[in-house]
């Protein structure tokens, strides 16, 4: 028994992805070199083959709550093994890559300022019912991509939306300040923001352009060649790697710096999923290709009190200090002594402004909750801050 997608890139055909005699075979129908599915899927006569869905196409399979509640709607009329689940996502997988289908679905739409202020308690829980089906999005949190008009006049943009459950109280706000420490220390970021109610974390997607069109993106699971199941695999040095060996030249020195800074936060704020998936590449084509913003960056030791970090660091999983992150730096992110002490003072400086902000906020917040919250929040950033 066989199955099949036609594959586009940029809205061109290019190939097809053939599921048959349980193996995935996708086969180029183009020789334009340009048109490469992924990076580490050059253009070739020869089809490739893999006992699992190739990385680039698993890539926006749903996970964890979209992956359930998507399950629970459709596996009655259709299954939901990774090529199924593959053909009922693919009218919504829009970018770079796309598949061609017959199915027409009409996109339902909202305005930002309803995601901003929220009118009702349940805002998450409609968004669910009216997008699940329209996002292909990875990572086991709650979250939706949403169509919305900013103003009037602009063209829809599309925003990834983010909530949380009971065992992972107040993510939102996690992640919010988190993220405040990322752009403060001049790391690319995408354009976010939190609900008045401190229920949503909204964030813009990056891979399009302003005049609409796509960017190519890969995370590093893909990049690796590696299934999403194993994005706790492997270390952080070989990111390193990929980013050497993928980035453009004019673009590498960056990218090894801001990956160095990530690497300092995610440490200083003790985010424990730091995993394969939440590190990607950007390109227009093949001779521009960057570092894509940070994202998904959390205190997860706020929820897991033993948390370690997802990957491998020289050898190790642990809450690394300075001379180990700095040493990191100079062996593997080709920086400088001077660079690398410079690069993690103004992430350290970062947090302190940071954690100054969160405290003016604790003496005004009125919801207990929230208070505590924070409280704890910036006690783990002050950690950071004094941490030697």
């Amino acid at each position: 028994m066989q199955d099949s997608l036609h594959v586009n890139v940029l809205g061109k055909k290019v190939g097809n992805i053939l599921y048959e005699n349980n193996e995935y075979i996708f086969t180029y129908t183009t020789q334009n070199q340009d048109t490469f599915v992924s990076l580490s899927m050059p253009i070739r006569t020869k089809s490739y083959a893999n006992p699992k869905l190739h990385p680039i196409f698993e890539m926006h399979l749903p996970e964890g709550y979209l992956l359930s509640i998507i399950k629970k709607h459709f596996s009655k009329i259709t299954k939901t093994d990774d090529f199924g689940l593959l053909k009922l996502m693919a009218h919504s997988i829009k970018g770079r890559l796309t598949y061609e289908v017959n199915t027409i679905h009409e996109e339902e739409t909202l305005s930002l300022d309803a995601l901003l202020h929220p009118k009702s308690e349940t805002l998450f829980d409609e968004l669910v019912s009216r997008f699940a089906l329209n996002s292909p999005l990875s990572g086991v949190q709650p979250k939706v991509l949403a169509k919305v008009r900013d103003k009037v006049t602009l063209p829809l943009q599309e925003y990834i939306v983010k909530s949380w459950g009971d065992e992972y109280p107040h993510l939102s706000l996690n992640e919010f300040y988190c993220m405040k420490i990322v752009k403060l220390s001049c790391i690319d970021v995408p354009e976010f923001y939190l609900s008045d109610d401190n229920k949503l974390f909204i964030m813009k997607r990056f891979d399009i352009k302003e005049n609409g069109t796509y960017l190519g993106f890969e995370d590093m699971c893909v990049l690796q060649a590696r299934q999403a199941d194993e994005k706790y695999e492997g270390s952080y040095e070989s990111i390193a790697k990929s980013i050497k060996t993928f980035v453009s030249p004019k673009h590498k020195k960056k990218a090894l710096r801001d990956f160095f800074k990530m690497m300092v936060i995610n440490t200083l704020v003790q985010n424990g999923d730091a995993h394969l998936k939440n590190f990607g590449l950007l390109y227009e084509n093949i001779d521009d290709i960057w570092l894509a913003p940070a994202y998904d960056v959390v205190c997860t030791t706020l929820y897991i009190q033993k948390d370690i970090p997802a990957l491998h660091l020289l050898g190790s999983k642990k809450w690394w200090s300075k001379p180990f992150l700095m040493r990191f730096g100079k062996e593997y992110c080709d920086l400088s002594a001077s660079d690398t002490s410079t690069l993690y003072d103004e992430c350290v400086e970062a947090m302190r402004i940071i954690s100054s902000e969160i405290k003016e906020r604790i003496e005004k917040e009125k919801d207990l909750h929230v208070k505590t919250f924070l409280s704890a929040l910036v006690e783990m950033f002050e950690k950071g801050i004094n941490k030697e």
